[in-house]
């Protein structure tokens, strides 16, 4: 008899157990992201890369017309999971989207990259939540510079204006607001180190410098009159780089950059959007039209930016023009003594752009877009202090046609 009441109290304790427990249990929400997007582009000439447009690419034989190019992809496509979870008054977001550019765009088989596409990880993090303050873990996008214009392009005028990407991270962020109109908003983090191997030791330079990148960003948004808003944000990082120059003599590459972005929208239908970097060293953050250092190892200066006004006439339609560009210092373009004067340095990289993008229902939307693309190579460059260069322009116009179906 004992040992049946024994058996039952245990029973019951183990039950009440169990019921806290589920009683506790974080409440989960899943969905899927993403969309799927087919793009059609024409180019007069060759592009880096066709699929998107980085900036032109330069004839082998300067004084032969180069041809024209027609890309047809759907890599650009997206798929993602989002996952939501609270506990008490912790809140948990984690989110994962890969695209299909895994394995690059200038392989020996290019066909087998459009049919045989592989993913690549674009975010994979976990965000937590407590009041007014997060801690973000994983890959997702950079701190600095976050706006991004409307463009039928994959790339989003990088290596034209704005600078940014994705990459491993640690952050924390933070917001406050002053009043009812105002907020402030902080961010600041550690982040993996992107750079090359300069001394081909197959180590990332980066990795090599035992010390992360730090980026930051401090922003304040208001409400403008009835229904506009308004936000303004300064960033910046810094890093460091390193190689051996020579055995037992290492070296130190910095890269850094200060931005400045504005987002405006005085009504429901007009919004203005733009930012401004410099800095050196900006390659991983496709800045400086992809170039690092130059040929004695130095870091190239840069500088630019990108404006886009968007109007939305009807529900639905939006109407974008744009401009961006990337203008590297030109005095970075060295080349030593002994060298070849043939090497090619880009000295200028911008893009005037316009588009249509038209909501056909509330999931599918149709899009073409115009640009005229200008990149600008120079064929010598500073030597000794004196002007030793020679430039030539090349120029594309790209059409290009997309269709994108979201996942809602």
């Amino acid at each position: 008899m004992k040992r049946t009441i024994a058996l039952l109290a245990l029973l019951l304790v183990l039950g009440c157990v169990a019921a806290a427990a589920e009683d506790k249990a974080p409440a989960y929400t899943f969905k899927f992201s993403g969309y799927f997007k087919a793009d059609l582009a024409y180019d007069q000439t060759r592009v880096n890369t066709g699929n998107y447009a980085l900036y032109v690419t330069a004839p082998d034989n300067l004084s032969a017309p180069d041809n024209d190019v027609m890309s047809i992809t759907a890599r650009e496509s997206r798929f993602g999971l989002d996952f939501l979870w609270k506990e008490n008054d912790v809140r948990t977001d984690a989110r994962f989207e890969f695209d299909f550019y895994g394995l690059g765009v200038t392989p020996l088989n290019l066909t087998s990259q459009e049919n045989k596409a592989a993913p690549m990880l674009r975010h994979a993090y976990a965000q937590i939540t407590k009041g007014r303050w997060s801690l973000l873990a994983g890959q997702t996008s950079d701190i600095i510079s976050p706006l991004v214009p409307k463009t039928a392009n994959y790339t989003v005028l990088w290596d034209q204006g704005n600078i940014g990407y994705r990459r491993p991270q640690f952050r924390v962020s933070t917001l406050a607001n002053p009043n009812e109109n105002v907020k402030v908003s902080a961010a600041a983090g550690i982040f993996r180190t992107l750079g090359g191997d300069l001394d081909g030791d197959k180590i990332d330079d980066g990795a090599d410098s035992g010390v992360p990148t730090f980026e930051g960003r401090l922003a304040m948004s208001a409400k403008v009159r009835e229904k506009g808003t308004m936000e303004l944000g300064v960033s910046g990082h810094y890093g460091m780089e390193e190689y051996q120059a020579a055995p037992g003599d290492t070296k130190d590459i910095a890269s850094w950059s200060g931005n400045v972005d504005l987002k405006y929208a005085p009504c429901d239908r007009w919004e203005f959007t733009g930012e401004f970097f410099v800095g050196e060293n900006l390659g991983a953050y496709y800045g400086g039209v992809g170039q690092t250092v130059n040929l004695l190892k130095n870091e190239i200066a840069a500088r630019g930016g990108w404006a886009e006004l968007s109007y939305r006439p009807i529900e639905g339609l939006w109407l974008n023009a744009g401009y961006g560009v990337d203008d590297p210092d030109d005095k970075d373009f060295v080349i030593p003594i002994g060298t070849a004067d043939t090497k090619s340095f880009i000295g200028r990289n911008s893009s005037v752009f316009g588009s249509v993008m038209y909501g056909v229902t509330s999931t599918v939307t149709v899009m073409v877009e115009v640009s005229q693309l200008a990149t600008t190579y120079m064929y010598k460059a500073y030597q000794d202090d004196e002007l030793m260069a020679s430039s030539k322009d090349f120029d594309d116009m790209r059409v290009q046609f997309s269709l994108k179906a979201a996942i809602k």
